[in-house]
């Protein structure tokens, strides 16, 4: 209830002072190519595309709500570095941004920060990377003088957000629409977090998952809920394996559906070892 409480209250003075749109971080990150990734990150990618599917894609109700987690669960349980991955987009005329706020017994680490300031695909990668056409349904060009932070990104692009100390907890937003302005028509921005009752529509924007010791996030950029695919900005967040596979929470989709969602493999795994009561430190 305390963390909910302060996260309302941060949603209403951020958006009352105009950070959500377009803000610049204190210190903008530096947007680094998958080259550049540890080698099992670069190994793992070209599985996460069946993360990101088909625009439009029909969703069955209980699917959607197996993928929730919880707010408080992002809590690391460990010291680690936190990257987060771009992993692709389905999002067509929107060109989303994503911020990230930390806290840690009740109080506020880090501000809303951007992150990724247009989570376009780049159209770059359209004759280098196989399969690209299935991370990337409506690629971008970029806009007029922008820095790199605020471009289309390629597959595999990712941040380094820094060290933190067990205890911290996350919250990632998509600012829906950012860059071009926020959601037209509606006089409010739409700023899609985790937790549905702080999101302005208190409707749920993200499905969760577990991936090789990944968390896996898909956001719904549309007010309302629109066409509810949760695969217009997919994005990997590396807590560490020691945290991921502490995180409470994250449902993992039972064989049938996991299949008809994803087509990928092995993700029951992760519910047996979470019922084993198994810890991990990397």
């Amino acid at each position: 209830m305390k963390t909910r409480i302060l996260m309302a209250l941060l949603t209403a003075t951020t958006a009352v002072t105009g950070l959500f749109l377009g803000a610049e971080s204190a210190s903008a990150f530096t947007i680094k190519g998958r080259s550049e990734a540890p080698v099992d990150i670069q190994n793992i990618l070209p599985e996460l595309k069946d993360f990101v599917g088909k625009e439009a894609r029909k969703l069955k109700p209980e699917t959607i709500g197996a993928q929730t987690i919880d707010l408080n669960s992002i809590k690391l349980k460990y010291d680690h570095n936190v990257n987060v991955y771009f992993i692709g987009e389905t999002a067509g005329g929107y060109r989303n941004q994503l911020d990230f706020i930390t806290w840690k017994d009740g109080n506020v680490l880090q501000n809303q920060t951007k992150i990724f300031g247009d989570t376009s695909c780049s159209k770059s990668q359209q004759n280098s990377l196989l399969n690209y056409n299935d991370f990337c349904a409506n690629p971008n060009d970029p806009l007029a003088d922008k820095s790199k932070q605020d471009s289309p990104l390629n597959v595999g692009d990712f941040a380094e957000l820094g060290n933190f100390k067990a205890g911290t907890v996350f919250d990632f937003r998509l600012v829906s629409n950012a860059i071009n302005g926020g959601i037209p028509g509606k006089g409010l921005t739409g700023v899609f977090g985790v937790d549905e009752k702080t999101n302005p529509d208190k409707l749920q924007h993200v499905m969760a998952y577990y991936y090789k010791d990944l968390m896996i996030f898909g956001y719904e950029d549309l007010w309302g809920g629109g066409d509810k695919d949760y695969n217009d900005v997919v994005f990997a967040i590396d807590f560490g394996k020691g945290n991921a596979r502490d995180i409470p929470g994250v449902s993992v989709p039972e064989p049938s559906s996991a299949a008809a969602l994803m087509g990928i493999a092995g993700l029951v795994g992760f519910g047996r070892r979470r019922r084993q009561g198994k810890s991990y430190v990397d």
